[in-house]
């Protein structure tokens, strides 16, 4: 009986991918990786050390502090706010600290501070823009076209601006300027508009402006302080316009001298000139 062979079968040997020879080269990638580690931590230390060094180097010393637009604060206030001085190393100043430093100052809106190697440094000042001075039980303070108080005003600074009166209870807490009232908004308008420099009635020559609790704008002038009532009906720069109008025929005629007070409030068309002797209603 003939029996079938069996299959052969040939055994191999499977070589362990992880031998020897893997082994190594591990070894070598993890030697080189731990001297790349060593390296950078060296570079680490050695670039510190060198910047420590250069931050005590006297070739970076600051010898000169430029201060540029500044108007209402002083150099040596912002000298003493940076807290840079002549003794400082330019290198090692933190210039966006100094920056909020210089900007926490409640006149400065912004501040850039530029290092001009090698011993340089010059500050950038942005001011707030004041248009007023404001009228209240604790004083006079300066007041920014947003409505917004700035400061306590100071003899020692500019103090040509018109005064506002009337608002001595009203709250200036909030920082947006869309609450601000209708009124001081038209206030803001108006000398916007004499900001223009009209001969007839410039910012220089509005002495006080007047808020009375209905909201009505009383205005008085340098040269003459009658009040002149600008009423509460229509746009500011339509009633700014009629008065310099009717300013402009005081002026013309020599009248000017002789006027009690004006009213731009009197009816829609009209314009009532009260005088020292006798009334003239002029149309505008």
């Amino acid at each position: 009986m003939n029996m079938p062979h069996a299959a052969s079968i040939e055994i191999k040997s499977i070589k362990n991918p992880k031998g020897p020879k893997h082994a190594l080269k591990q070894s070598k990638l993890l030697i080189k990786i731990m001297g790349l580690l060593i390296l950078l931590l060296g570079l680490g230390f050695g670039v510190k050390h060198i910047y420590h060094r250069l931050c005590q180097c006297d070739f970076f010393q600051i010898t000169s502090v430029r201060i540029n637009n500044n108007r209402m604060t002083s150099k040596e206030q912002i000298a003493a706010l940076s807290r840079v001085d002549i003794h400082s190393n330019l290198l090692a100043i933190n210039v966006v600290q100094v920056q909020e430093l210089l900007e926490s100052h409640p006149w400065i809106a912004k501040a850039d501070v530029i290092r001009d190697w090698p011993n340089r440094l010059l500050i950038n000042l942005k001011e707030k823009n004041p248009v007023a001075l404001l009228n209240r039980d604790t004083g006079l303070f300066y007041l920014d076209d947003n409505g917004q108080i700035i400061a306590a005003a100071n003899p020692s600074q500019e103090l040509d601006f018109p005064v506002i009166t009337g608002l001595e209870n009203y709250s200036f807490d909030t920082k947006d300027s869309a609450h601000v009232s209708k009124p001081l908004q038209d206030v803001f308008e108006l000398l916007k508009l004499a900001n223009r420099n009209n001969p007839i009635l410039p910012q220089q020559n509005i002495s006080d402006i007047h808020i009375t609790e209905q909201g009505e704008l009383i205005l008085y002038l340098l040269d003459r302080p009658f009040p002149i009532y600008l009423g509460t009906e229509g746009k500011i720069s339509t009633r700014y316009y009629r008065l310099v109008k009717v300013l402009k025929d005081l002026y013309k005629t020599r009248e000017f001298a002789e006027v009690l007070y004006i009213r731009l409030d009197y009816q829609k068309d009209t314009i009532l000139v009260g005088k020292i002797e006798t009334g003239r209603i002029h149309r505008g």
